[in-house]
Formats: C-alpha cells, sequence, structure tokens
C-alpha cells in the first residue's frame, strides 16, 4: 500500500514540473514576443543563475 502512494505522489510531481515548464515556456514566448526582453537579455540571465546555482552547491 506505501509503495502505491509513493508512485501517486511520484506521478503529481510530474504533472506539476510539466505544467511549471509549459507555464514558463508560455511566459517566456510573451515577454519574447512584445520584446519586453530580448533573448540576449534571456540568455544572460539563464547563465547567471546557473554559474549562481554552482555557487551554492559548491
Amino acid at each position: 500500500m506505501a509503495e502505491q502512494i509513493n508512485q501517486q505522489k511520484v506521478a503529481s510531481a510530474e504533472e506539476i514540473l510539466k505544467t511549471e515548464i509549459i507555464v514558463n515556456q508560455a511566459l517566456l514566448d510573451i515577454l519574447l514576443a512584445k520584446q519586453v526582453i530580448s533573448e540576449e537579455e534571456l540568455v544572460n540571465s539563464i547563465h547567471k543563475l546557473r554559474l549562481e546555482q554552482e555557487e551554492k552547491i559548491k
């Protein structure tokens, strides 16, 4: 029984992650289309955040 509950939690977490990815992509598409941000700004921000995350892990 506990194994079945864990599988349900994993499936729910996967669905939440998929939904978050879709929402993030939609927001990025809108921001880029409306020229609120440029692709260069987006790439730079992603790069900066990755570096910050790597520093936190170290």
